[in-house]
């Protein structure tokens, strides 16, 4: 009878089929992420136990508790705040508008951002709340 003997191979490492998967996860993972647009300022909103939707292209305003207006991290006066509204209202005729008012802010910053919207002629205004779990 004839020995033969088997010529053993090295266990070879591929790491391209890992590399493909690591690649597919990435990209999952980028694609899912969802990415918030806040107004600059640290908020506490006030708690709420009915949710609204945000608009599809609104304008978020920030009231902070020192009853300063903050859109993208700028700090706006009320006229300021008015001529800004003006100028993107003329540009975007649906413009809607999300308040986030601290929860420490007097109520009348928040109700002259809204008679600002109202006179400008906006008319899809929201305030945004937490929800409770």
């Amino acid at each position: 009878m004839f020995k033969t003997q088997r010529k053993s191979k090295k266990a070879k490492l591929s790491i391209a089929p890992l590399l493909d998967m690591i690649f597919i996860l990435l990209i999952f993972f980028v694609v899912s992420t969802t990415f918030s647009k806040l107004p600059g300022i640290e908020i506490q909103k006030p708690s709420a136990t009915t949710p609204d939707q945000l608009p599809p292209q609104h304008l978020i305003i920030g009231v902070s508790a020192k009853g300063e207006y903050v859109i993208k991290e700028k700090t706006y006066t009320p006229p300021e705040l008015e001529d800004k509204l003006n100028a993107r209202f003329k540009q975007q005729p649906q413009l809607q508008v999300m308040l986030m008012a601290d929860k420490e802010s007097a109520l009348k910053h928040t109700i002259t951002a809204l008679d600002l919207c109202k006179k400008i002629g906006i008319q899809k205004v929201a305030v945004a709340e937490e929800i409770l779990p």
